[in-house]
């Protein structure tokens, strides 16, 4: 028999995920505060770029644990709606996995080196050196990407509380703590 909600450690995983893009969305617009000092944009970088590492992280752990941890049935919905369910998460997933990807290379790739010191605990060594072409398209498919997250985590939470406040159907009460 299949649990009727998610397993708190996926849960657990989920609003993490929530909680570092947030953050990662903070860090970016204040990293492109150019009146900052260089000192505290260093700062920015190198906590956008370990929080953007950690969510690589996360997002390989969650998936693993979707893996091995019995999922609940899925909920009774109309075909269609279940299809864009399925097609608005994978894109989420893929948006989180990819992000990290384009933004590590684009620091690699970036025509002033700058280390990538992970919450200054050790640095993760670059796997390419400086590339103009490279890091122009890094940096486009960094920003691109973001959007289409954004406007897919709109729709997912958008979603997510048309279930919780319309449909009364107790969905949301599945990826939440404390839940009976």
């Amino acid at each position: 028999m299949r649990p009727r909600n998610w397993h708190p450690l996926i849960v657990l995983l989920h609003w993490g995920t929530v909680l570092l893009i947030l953050s990662q969305y903070g860090l970016a617009r204040l990293m492109g505060d150019e009146t900052r000092d260089l000192l505290s944009r260093f700062t920015l970088y190198q906590w956008h770029k370990s929080c953007g590492l950690t969510l690589a992280g996360l997002v390989l752990l969650r998936l693993a644990a979707r893996r091995l941890l019995q999922a609940p049935a899925p909920p009774t919905m109309p075909r269609l709606q279940h299809v864009v369910a399925v097609v608005v998460q994978g894109g989420l997933y893929l948006c989180l996995l990819v992000l990290p990807a384009t933004g590590f290379l684009m620091a690699a790739a970036a025509p002033v080196q700058i280390p990538t010191l992970f919450f200054g605990l050790f640095s993760v060594p670059h796997p390419i050196g400086p590339d103009q072409r490279v890091y122009d398209a890094m940096l486009r498919a960094h920003a691109t990407l973001f959007d289409i997250m954004a406007a897919l985590a709109l729709i997912h939470a958008g979603a997510a509380l048309l279930h919780q406040f319309v449909l009364r159907d107790g969905l949301m009460q599945r990826i939440w703590f404390g839940r009976s």
